[in-house]
């Protein structure tokens, strides 16, 4: 499920950006494909800020535990005093497939190790492609999505098939491998957190705030206060069962919130900004911020959260 978070090639935002091919007028469907002319062929930064791979494979690509994958998704911020990193492999590239996933706030970086992977394999080569044919599975082609300190990106996305070779595929799969059975950053356990505030403004002048305060026997109290386009704040109180609370520290802990705090910013506005503050039973807090940029596989983990606090 990547697709819907791409931000696409629009030429009319960008006269460097081509059609190479649209659908006709009033035609549902059909294939999109530009071409970005000022998208560099060669790279010449190999300080790596941001990597995002996807896709589909095809030939004996292997994965990080020696087996062989038909899919792989692999993901690498910065994130504080170390690297969030996300792998994710298949054996076919199908939602029905059994995928392998792991996440981990490693120290140290994989980004030397990725900058002659993406050289290497000659990730800029076809630089600027993006492609996308309405009606295909997901998951059925790819994309490659890097980022440099100095300004230079690689941007390529096609869904009609991979856009990694099985050699860049098995490169890239052996560096998150062995990364994940590397040193970690402590993360504290979902079950230690007392208390949850969010706090959220919205462009109509609006406001959320909520707090869901958690007892000893792990049931809760959740006060909001909200206020939208008009002068009326609106006040609540409601309890939370224990499973409901249970249910919420899960997604905390599966979708690794408490480590998202130093995740660069995701590049571009939404309609509303907004916080969460995870108050932990030491009196600690570990405020994460929306709109950071994650794993597509972990990305709802927020939201999840949020849902339950606000509405």
């Amino acid at each position: 499920m990547h697709w819907h978070r791409k931000k696409k090639n629009e030429p009319a935002e960008n006269p460097d950006i081509v059609y190479l091919h649209k659908p006709e007028p009033c035609v549902c469907g059909g294939n999109t494909t530009t071409l970005d002319k000022s998208a560099p062929h060669v790279i010449t930064s190999r300080d790596i800020v941001y990597f995002e791979v996807f896709s589909a494979l095809h030939g004996d690509a292997v994965g990080s535990d020696g087996g062989p994958i038909g899919y792989i998704s692999a993901f690498a911020a910065p994130d504080g005093e170390g690297t969030f990193i996300m792998l994710q492999e298949s054996e076919w590239p199908r939602e029905s497939a059994e995928r392998r996933a792991s996440w981990a706030w490693i120290k140290g970086s994989v980004f030397p190790a990725l900058a002659e992977i993406a050289e290497k394999h000659e990730f800029a080569k076809n630089n600027g492609y993006s492609s996308f044919t309405h009606g295909l599975p997901e998951n059925f082609g790819g994309a490659i999505n890097v980022k440099y300190a100095s300004g230079e990106k690689i941007y390529v996305a096609d869904n009609q098939g991979a856009v990694l070779t099985t050699e860049a595929a098995t490169d890239i799969a052996k560096v998150f491998g062995d990364a994940l059975k590397g040193e970690r950053i402590a993360i504290p356990k979902a079950e230690r957190i007392a208390a949850i505030r969010f706090s959220e403004t919205r462009g109509d002048g609006g406001y959320t705030k909520a707090e869901l305060t958690v007892s000893p026997d792990g049931t809760a109290v959740n006060r909001r206060e909200s206020k939208y386009d008009g002068p009326t704040v609106y006040r609540s109180e409601k309890e939370v069962d224990a499973e409901t609370v249970a249910k919420i520290r899960r997604n905390i802990d599966e979708n690794g919130l408490l480590a998202w705090g130093g995740l660069p910013d995701i590049g571009y506005k939404f309609s509303s900004d907004s916080e969460m503050t995870f108050v932990l039973d030491d009196g600690s807090e570990i405020t994460v911020r929306d709109g950071r940029q994650t794993p597509d596989s972990i990305s709802r983990g927020y939201f999840k959260v949020e849902l339950e606090i606000k509405t």
